[in-house]
Order: C-alpha cells, then sequence, then structure tokens
C-alpha cells in the first residue's frame, strides 16, 4: 500500500472515534487517549482553524495566501501551525494529567489551516490512569 494512502487511512481511523471541544479564537480541537494492554499510553491531538477566522485563498503561484487583508507564505503559515500544535499539545496534556512525564513524537503533520500530532508516552499506564483515560477517549 502507498505510504501516503496508508498514513491517510490511518488518520482518518484515528479521527473516527475523537472527541471534539471548540477552543478559545476559533480553533476546534481533538484529544484522544489510548491505553494498550501492556501499558502503553497514546495520545492523538489535532487542531483546525474552523470557520470563525478569515478564508485563506491562493494568491499567486509562489504558493502565497490572502485572507483579503494580508498576504501569508505557505511557509509562514505551517511555521504558525507549528508553533501553535507544540504549545497546545503541552497544554492539553497538563490540563489533563495525561503524560506526567513526557512524551515521544510519533508523527505529525502540519497544514495551512491545521495541524495533528500522535505521541506515547515516556511513562506505562498506572491503574489510575486505566479507570481515568481508557472509558472515556478524552
Amino acid at each position: 500500500m502507498h505510504p501516503v494512502l496508508l498514513a491517510f487511512g490511518l488518520r482518518l481511523a484515528l479521527l473516527h472515534g475523537c472527541s471534539s471541544a471548540p477552543s478559545k479564537g476559533g480553533v476546534d480541537e481533538r484529544f484522544r487517549t489510548s491505553i494498550l494492554d501492556n501499558g502503553t499510553k497514546l495520545f492523538f491531538y489535532e487542531f483546525s482553524r474552523g470557520e470563525k477566522l478569515r478564508t485563506l485563498l491562493p494568491y499567486d503561484q509562489s504558493g502565497g495566501f490572502t485572507d483579503g487583508r494580508d498576504v501569508y507564505s505557505a511557509e509562514e503559515l505551517r511555521k504558525k501551525n507549528q508553533r501553535y500544535l507544540n504549545s497546545a499539545v503541552a497544554r492539553k496534556l497538563e490540563e489533563t494529567g495525561y503524560c506526567r512525564e513526557g512524551f515521544y513524537t510519533l508523527d505529525s503533520l502540519v497544514g495551512y489551516a491545521n495541524a495533528s500530532l500522535r505521541g506515547e508516552c515516556r511513562e506505562a499506564a498506572t491503574a489510575e490512569d486505566r479507570s481515568r483515560f481508557a472509558a472515556d477517549g478524552k
């Protein structure tokens, strides 16, 4: 199977059961946890800039985008979303207490108006983790 199709299929499967919550500034978030039988703690975080922000339209053939007021390069948008992804994942893990000892990034995808990250906690799940996170999918 082609790697791009495999990545798309995995992403689609992860999104199917995700919970979502609107956040500040028109950003929609999804955060899902999964604890494996061997105690491995996995999570998936995704955000989308949503409809509340100004729509970006292609500006020129150089890869620029405009929202009607400003012009952004594709690289600027990706860097902005990468910074937001890094801070949002740290915030979400702090709020939930899910990864107490940090995490490894398994993969991430950063686009113009969204980004996602799949990670694995450095510590194994405790009995409390299993009761708190396994059933609710937060």
